[in-house]
């Protein structure tokens, strides 16, 4: 267990040291895209989101494990 740990700690300094180091750029081209995406009818204040499943895949599962079949008549 004590190995375990001590790679992972070697592995979140390593990601520290990248993180650190890292320079993201966004190009104008993407800019646009996520203007054009944000201006969407979808994605404004106040539409209407009732198709979207807000839930997880574990209270899916969940539910459908309560699901008692019905036989058909």
């Amino acid at each position: 267990m004590a190995d375990d740990l001590e790679r992972v700690l070697r592995g979140l300094e390593e990601a520290k040291e990248f993180a650190r180091t890292y320079r993201f750029e966004m190009s104008d081209d993407y800019r646009a895209l996520i203007a054009r995406v944000e201006a969407m009818p979808r994605n404004q204040s106040g539409a209407d989101r009732s198709g979207r499943w807000i839930g997880s895949l574990a209270n899916m599962r969940a539910v459908r494990a309560r699901v008692i079949p019905v036989p058909e008549k």
